[in-house]
């Protein structure tokens, strides 16, 4: 039996996030391109290489495939490789 709360989806095909690492920004200027592993009610899961790190608790603006902006928080963060992150996304909106 999973711990999970939400049953998790496939994303869309080829739906990418879009990630700002300033939540307090009043226009959303995404510095991250990640792709999506899986989607909840709640948030997702997100995999990206990039140089910027990201950590646990860390407040983000997201866009995740054709959804709206919104304000999100970095649940949990797994690196994979030195520049490389498995992150999971929890929705605060």
């Amino acid at each position: 039996m999973s711990d999970r709360k939400f049953i998790r989806y496939q994303p869309d095909p080829q739906s990418v996030a879009l990630i700002d690492l300033k939540a307090n920004g009043r226009e959303f200027k995404p510095t991250i391109t990640a792709i999506i592993l899986n989607e909840s009610y709640y948030g997702c899961a997100i995999v990206f290489a990039n140089n910027e790190i990201i950590k646990k608790g860390a407040k983000v603006k997201i866009k995740i495939g054709q959804l709206e902006i919104m304000k999100a928080e970095v649940a949990w963060v797994k690196t994979l490789e030195e520049n490389i992150q498995k992150v999971g996304i929890l929705l605060l909106e």
